[in-house]
């Protein structure tokens, strides 16, 4: 249960992929920029797997680290908690000579992403790694976190124009709940 309200808090949050989404799709419509959210995905996955191994292998040569990156997660959740609560208002400014982003865009987007590169860093080993070391683990982990990061992004491309004013309008109520269950997120982690 933590770990899908963990994963439905910081993956629906008004991140880069999801301003962007929202701000593409309003300017441009769904169809144009379906290139852009399939690039997203796979370099979500991409990033995740990564993640997943990369973490994997510590735990395996140090089995220790893995409650240090407990609290090193906890503490990047509580501080998605902090930039949520204090964040302001989407601005989706419309440029006619912008043309909508590309695959290679939206894979190369992930990872420069430190908010994905984070969620790796932070998940896995809050939630997974405690169920051991195998591939099918990482894999697992990598495919659930792209699931529930492609339900966000997929949310916000297809409310792109709607949402920008509903959220603009509610975004301090919607920001501070949002907040809330990020520092509920992060507790849960470190018990």
């Amino acid at each position: 249960m933590s770990f899908i309200a963990y994963a439905c808090a910081t993956t629906f949050l008004p991140g880069p992929n999801n301003v962007l989404l929202l701000s593409q799709a309003g300017r441009y419509g769904i169809r144009k920029v379906r290139p852009l959210l399939f690039g997203i995905w796979c370099g979500l996955l991409t990033v995740m797997l990564i993640a997943g191994f990369f973490l994997n292998a510590l735990g395996t040569f140090v089995p220790k680290i893995a409650g240090y990156f407990k609290f090193v997660g906890a503490a990047y959740i509580l501080y998605l908690a902090w930039k949520t609560l204090t964040r302001g208002s989407v601005s989706t400014g419309d440029d006619p000579k912008d043309v909508p982003l590309t695959f290679v865009n939206g894979f190369l987007l992930q990872f420069l992403n430190v908010k994905v590169i984070m969620l790796g860093l932070a998940s896995y080993p809050g939630y997974f790694l405690p169920m051991g070391h195998s591939p099918a683990i990482v894999l697992l982990f990598a495919v659930t976190m792209t699931a529930c990061c492609g339900t966000g992004n997929l949310i916000w491309t297809v409310l792109g124009g709607f949402l920008t004013p509903v959220y603009n309008r509610f975004y301090k109520i919607i920001n501070a709940v949002m907040a809330l269950m990020l520092v509920w997120c992060a507790v849960k982690i470190i018990r």
